[in-house]
Protein backbone atom coordinates (compact mmCIF):
# COMPACT_ATOMS: atom_id res chain seq x y z
CA UNK A 1 0.00 0.00 0.00
CA UNK A 2 2.76 2.46 0.98
CA UNK A 3 4.75 1.65 -2.17
CA UNK A 4 1.69 2.26 -4.37
CA UNK A 5 1.10 5.61 -2.64
CA UNK A 6 4.77 6.55 -3.11
CA UNK A 7 4.67 5.70 -6.85
CA UNK A 8 1.41 7.64 -7.23
CA UNK A 9 2.94 10.70 -5.53
CA UNK A 10 6.11 10.56 -7.66
CA UNK A 11 4.03 10.24 -10.85
CA UNK A 12 1.81 13.15 -9.80
CA UNK A 13 4.86 15.30 -8.98
CA UNK A 14 6.46 14.49 -12.33
CA UNK A 15 3.27 15.38 -14.19
CA UNK A 16 3.01 18.62 -12.22
CA UNK A 17 6.62 19.54 -13.00
CA UNK A 18 6.08 18.71 -16.68
CA UNK A 19 3.07 21.02 -16.81
CA UNK A 20 4.99 23.80 -15.06
CA UNK A 21 7.91 23.30 -17.45
CA UNK A 22 5.66 23.48 -20.54
CA UNK A 23 3.89 26.63 -19.36
CA UNK A 24 7.20 28.34 -18.57
CA UNK A 25 8.62 27.24 -21.92
CA UNK A 26 6.00 29.37 -23.70
CA UNK A 27 7.30 32.47 -21.93
CA UNK A 28 10.93 31.54 -22.58
CA UNK A 29 10.19 31.07 -26.29
CA UNK A 30 8.87 34.64 -26.44
CA UNK A 31 12.08 35.83 -24.77
CA UNK A 32 14.20 34.10 -27.38
CA UNK A 33 12.07 35.16 -30.35
CA UNK A 34 12.07 38.86 -29.42
CA UNK A 35 15.62 39.31 -28.15
CA UNK A 36 18.14 36.60 -28.91
CA UNK A 37 16.90 35.55 -32.35
CA UNK A 38 16.77 39.11 -33.77
CA UNK A 39 20.19 39.83 -32.25
CA UNK A 40 21.73 36.79 -33.89
CA UNK A 41 19.97 37.50 -37.19
CA UNK A 42 21.37 41.03 -37.09
CA UNK A 43 24.92 39.72 -36.66
CA UNK A 44 24.67 36.77 -39.05
CA UNK A 45 22.54 38.17 -41.87
CA UNK A 46 22.34 41.88 -41.16
CA UNK A 47 24.80 44.72 -40.90
CA UNK A 48 26.35 43.61 -37.62
CA UNK A 49 30.05 42.74 -37.61
CA UNK A 50 31.16 39.67 -35.69
CA UNK A 51 33.82 41.60 -33.79
CA UNK A 52 31.03 43.51 -32.02
CA UNK A 53 29.19 40.28 -31.26
CA UNK A 54 32.35 39.03 -29.56
CA UNK A 55 32.81 42.28 -27.65
CA UNK A 56 29.18 42.27 -26.46
CA UNK A 57 29.47 38.63 -25.36
CA UNK A 58 32.69 39.45 -23.47
CA UNK A 59 30.97 42.36 -21.71
CA UNK A 60 28.11 40.01 -20.81
CA UNK A 61 30.60 37.52 -19.38
CA UNK A 62 32.17 40.23 -17.21
CA UNK A 63 28.74 41.24 -15.96
CA UNK A 64 27.98 37.61 -15.09
CA UNK A 65 30.86 37.71 -12.60
CA UNK A 66 29.24 40.44 -10.46
CA UNK A 67 28.38 39.46 -6.88
CA UNK A 68 24.91 39.66 -5.27
CA UNK A 69 25.98 42.75 -3.33
CA UNK A 70 26.16 44.62 -6.66
CA UNK A 71 22.48 43.88 -7.28
CA UNK A 72 21.60 45.14 -3.81
CA UNK A 73 23.37 48.42 -4.64
CA UNK A 74 21.60 48.91 -7.97
CA UNK A 75 18.14 48.04 -6.64
CA UNK A 76 15.91 50.96 -7.61
CA UNK A 77 13.90 51.05 -4.39
CA UNK A 78 13.17 49.23 -1.14
CA UNK A 79 9.53 50.25 -1.42
CA UNK A 80 7.00 47.88 -3.01
CA UNK A 81 4.80 50.78 -4.10
CA UNK A 82 7.59 52.00 -6.43
CA UNK A 83 7.46 48.69 -8.31
CA UNK A 84 3.67 48.61 -8.28
CA UNK A 85 3.60 52.05 -9.94
CA UNK A 86 5.72 50.54 -12.73
CA UNK A 87 3.26 47.64 -13.08
CA UNK A 88 5.64 44.97 -11.80
CA UNK A 89 2.87 43.34 -9.75
CA UNK A 90 0.83 43.01 -12.96
CA UNK A 91 3.85 41.77 -14.92
CA UNK A 92 4.32 39.11 -12.21
CA UNK A 93 1.02 37.54 -13.21
CA UNK A 94 2.35 36.57 -16.64
CA UNK A 95 6.02 35.89 -15.88
CA UNK A 96 7.60 32.45 -15.65
CA UNK A 97 6.43 30.76 -12.45
CA UNK A 98 4.06 33.70 -12.10
CA UNK A 99 0.49 33.93 -10.88
CA UNK A 100 -1.09 32.76 -14.15
CA UNK A 101 1.08 29.65 -14.38
CA UNK A 102 0.52 28.80 -10.71
CA UNK A 103 -3.24 29.24 -11.16
CA UNK A 104 -3.21 26.90 -14.18
CA UNK A 105 -1.30 24.26 -12.22
CA UNK A 106 -3.63 24.58 -9.20
CA UNK A 107 -6.62 23.82 -11.40
CA UNK A 108 -5.28 20.33 -11.92
CA UNK A 109 -3.32 20.05 -8.64
CA UNK A 110 -5.25 22.05 -6.01
CA UNK A 111 -2.69 21.44 -3.25
CA UNK A 112 0.21 22.85 -5.31
CA UNK A 113 2.04 25.83 -3.82
CA UNK A 114 5.07 27.49 -5.38
CA UNK A 115 6.43 28.40 -1.93
CA UNK A 116 5.69 25.60 0.48
CA UNK A 117 7.65 26.62 3.56
CA UNK A 118 10.01 29.13 5.14
CA UNK A 119 13.16 27.39 3.85
CA UNK A 120 11.87 27.73 0.29
CA UNK A 121 11.46 31.47 0.81
CA UNK A 122 15.15 31.67 1.77
CA UNK A 123 16.07 29.66 -1.33
CA UNK A 124 13.92 31.87 -3.54
CA UNK A 125 15.57 34.98 -2.07
CA UNK A 126 18.97 33.65 -3.16
CA UNK A 127 17.52 32.63 -6.52
CA UNK A 128 16.44 36.24 -7.21
CA UNK A 129 20.12 37.17 -7.49
CA UNK A 130 20.83 34.36 -9.96
CA UNK A 131 17.83 35.27 -12.10
CA UNK A 132 18.60 38.99 -12.00
CA UNK A 133 22.20 38.29 -12.99
CA UNK A 134 21.17 36.25 -16.04
CA UNK A 135 18.62 38.85 -17.15
CA UNK A 136 21.16 41.64 -16.61
CA UNK A 137 23.64 39.87 -18.88
CA UNK A 138 20.96 39.50 -21.55
CA UNK A 139 19.71 43.05 -21.00
CA UNK A 140 23.17 44.57 -21.53
CA UNK A 141 23.87 42.35 -24.55
CA UNK A 142 20.53 43.27 -26.16
CA UNK A 143 20.88 46.94 -25.23
CA UNK A 144 24.31 47.13 -26.88
CA UNK A 145 23.04 45.20 -29.90
CA UNK A 146 20.01 47.49 -30.31
CA UNK A 147 22.21 50.60 -30.10
CA UNK A 148 24.56 49.10 -32.67
CA UNK A 149 21.57 48.18 -34.88
CA UNK A 150 20.33 51.79 -34.71
CA UNK A 151 23.79 53.08 -35.60
CA UNK A 152 23.82 50.84 -38.68
CA UNK A 153 20.28 51.99 -39.63
CA UNK A 154 18.74 48.57 -38.93
CA UNK A 155 15.76 50.28 -37.31
CA UNK A 156 13.11 47.52 -37.40
CA UNK A 157 15.40 44.98 -35.76
CA UNK A 158 16.60 47.56 -33.23
CA UNK A 159 13.02 48.39 -32.23
CA UNK A 160 12.12 44.69 -31.95
CA UNK A 161 15.12 44.08 -29.69
CA UNK A 162 14.30 47.12 -27.53
CA UNK A 163 10.69 46.02 -27.03
CA UNK A 164 11.72 42.42 -26.31
CA UNK A 165 14.52 43.57 -24.03
CA UNK A 166 12.14 45.72 -22.00
CA UNK A 167 9.57 42.94 -21.61
CA UNK A 168 11.84 39.96 -21.16
CA UNK A 169 14.93 41.36 -19.42
CA UNK A 170 14.28 44.77 -17.84
CA UNK A 171 10.91 43.89 -16.28
CA UNK A 172 12.10 40.48 -15.04
CA UNK A 173 14.93 42.32 -13.26
CA UNK A 174 12.41 44.66 -11.65
CA UNK A 175 10.39 41.60 -10.66
CA UNK A 176 13.41 40.07 -8.93
CA UNK A 177 13.95 43.29 -6.99
CA UNK A 178 10.25 43.35 -6.08
CA UNK A 179 10.38 39.71 -4.95
CA UNK A 180 13.51 40.34 -2.88
CA UNK A 181 11.70 43.02 -0.91
CA UNK A 182 8.78 40.65 -0.29
CA UNK A 183 10.99 37.69 0.69
CA UNK A 184 13.18 39.81 2.98
CA UNK A 185 10.09 41.12 4.78
CA UNK A 186 8.84 37.59 5.45
CA UNK A 187 12.28 36.49 6.64
CA UNK A 188 12.69 39.52 8.94
CA UNK A 189 9.24 38.91 10.47
CA UNK A 190 10.13 35.26 11.09
CA UNK A 191 13.44 36.17 12.76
Amino acid sequence: MYFHLLISTVTKNKALENQRYRLNLIIISFLCSTTLAPSLIFFVRGKGEFIWLGIFIAIGFLISRLKPSFYDRIQFSQNLSFYKKLGVDKFKKFSSNGDYINRQIRRKYPSYRFLKNFDMIKEKLEETYVIERSHTVLFIFCLLTSIYAFLTTSYPIAILIIVGNTLFNFYPNLLQQYNRIRYKRVISKKN
